[in-house]
């Protein structure tokens, strides 16, 4: 959509959900839930942060860690939390964002000073340069020290000369307010006014200035990381346009999820943290009073081939092909039958597996997709290579499904199916696996 369409589709989907206020408390808690988990994990995650989702929301929800992630994460996930719930209690209030509550904000995110980099203290703004390098492998250097007490002053002011309270309560702005937000975000980043925390921030104060003019939480997604930093890069303060289009749009998509939520519909989505682990809580529960129906036959495996194995290689082919424009070669190997055949195009796999499959008269004990992504083209001389597995292993009364080196396997009678929401999951997981093993090669080549 163009920039006009997205504001008109926001402001129509604002009056929407006004006119359903007020709105009953446990459907406000249940909105209010999935907003701030999806918020703390994209946005932490988008920084770096290796807590999955299942991590984050058992975490925040629950208190549980997981065995071998870095304390640092946990410790910036509570302050990301902590700092959200600080937004939905002062959102409603006559506030004017000043450099105070910024800061305060920053010293709930942070937390507490990084070790040995003394330079780094939450709520204090940098006191050396700081820069970083672009995918390209570009230097952005961004303004010096001693120039961001004077640019944020401006810039605390330029704000609140647009969205003061007064203007909030007539709803009367010399801009809109996605405007306002987006170029706020630009011109912050710009400055870069902290020495850590900087794109946490930027997408929290743009959240507030949204939330305080009467709209919802825009989620920047980490899956769209590189068209949200793509946008960002062509905004600023006066020409936000590229960026209000990014996050009008997520913008849009929280409206929608929140007029579901006040009507009482589900707001369950494909991605959504709160399906997959009740589904898996689900699992857990019932295996071990499942009762067994089905035994191992040609006619049992072919059928789960179709129903569970073909869908989970198709979908986790396409999206690893979408890694092709960063490394130099993607092949996928299957194993069947003990005899391997390798794809440099995903599109083949499909129907030579199902010809090889169906094909044999016996029933297939096990089978393997190896995914090998060769040579990232954006490491200079230091490149490397990504592989993971997906494993299927069929036994008399069970099979088998192995996918990530940090979950055991996983083990269901022949009578368990998935369905589409269980098999998105899955190669999600896998995309995600890759993802952020790229993200961590990166962030050790550039210590």
């Amino acid at each position: 959509m163009e920039l006009k369409e997205i504001i008109t589709e926001m402001d129509q989907l604002k009056e929407e959900l006004e006119a359903l206020r007020p709105i009953p408390e446990d459907r406000t808690n249940r909105l209010k839930q999935k907003l701030r988990l999806d918020w703390n994990y994209h946005s932490n995650s988008i920084e770096g942060n290796t807590l999955t989702a299942s991590e984050t929301r058992a975490f925040i929800l629950h208190g549980i860690t997981a065995k071998g992630k870095p304390f640092r994460d946990y410790i910036e996930m509570e302050g990301h939390n902590e700092a959200i719930k600080k937004l939905e209690n002062i959102v409603h209030k006559d506030i004017k964002i000043t450099e105070s509550l910024i800061k305060e904000i920053h010293k709930m995110i942070l937390v507490k000073p990084y070790d040995g980099e003394s330079e780094i203290n939450p709520g204090e703004y940098k006191k050396m340069p700081n820069y970083l390098y672009s995918l390209q492998d570009e230097r952005i250097d961004f303004e010096p020290p001693e120039e961001v007490p004077r640019l944020m002053n401006e810039l605390v002011n330029w704000l609140n000369n647009h969205i003061d309270p007064p203007k909030r309560k007539k709803r009367q702005y010399d801009l809109h307010p996605l405007l306002i937000a987006t170029g706020f975000h630009a011109q912050f980043i710009k400055i870069h006014p902290f020495g850590d925390g900087n794109g946490r921030m930027a997408r929290i104060l743009t959240n507030l200035i949204l939330m305080l003019c009467g709209y919802v939480p825009a989620i920047v997604r980490q899956e769209k990381r590189q068209t949200y930093y793509n946008a960002l890069n062509m905004s600023t303060l006066d020409e936000p346009e590229p960026l209000a289009e990014f996050i009008g749009e997520e913008c849009i998509h929280s409206l929608e999820v929140a007029i579901k939520a006040a009507k009482g519909e589900s707001i369950d989505e494909p991605e959504d943290i709160d399906k997959k682990l009740s589904l898996l809580d689900q699992k857990i529960k019932g295996l071990d009073k499942e009762e067994i129906t089905l035994e191992k036959s040609k006619e049992v495996t072919d059928d789960l081939f179709e129903q569970l194995v073909l869908p989970v290689v198709k979908h986790t082919a396409e999206k690893l092909d979408r890694f092709r424009e960063h490394f130099h070669e993607i092949e996928f190997v299957t194993t069947l039958y003990g005899i391997s055949k390798s794809y440099k195009d995903s599109g083949e796999i499909e129907n030579d597996l199902r010809k090889n499959w169906l094909e044999k008269k016996k029933p297939i004990n096990q089978f393997k997709l190896t995914c090998k992504l060769k040579g990232f083209k954006k490491a200079g001389i230091d490149t490397f290579d990504i592989n993971k597995g997906l494993w299927f292993k069929f036994e008399k009364f069970k099979y088998a499904l192995s996918y990530s080196p940090h979950k055991p396997k996983l083990e269901y009678p022949y009578h368990r199916r998935f369905d589409d929401r269980e098999i998105e999951e899955i190669s999600t997981s896998i995309f995600d696996q890759v993802f952020h093993e790229i993200n961590r090669r990166l962030d050790k080549k550039k210590k």
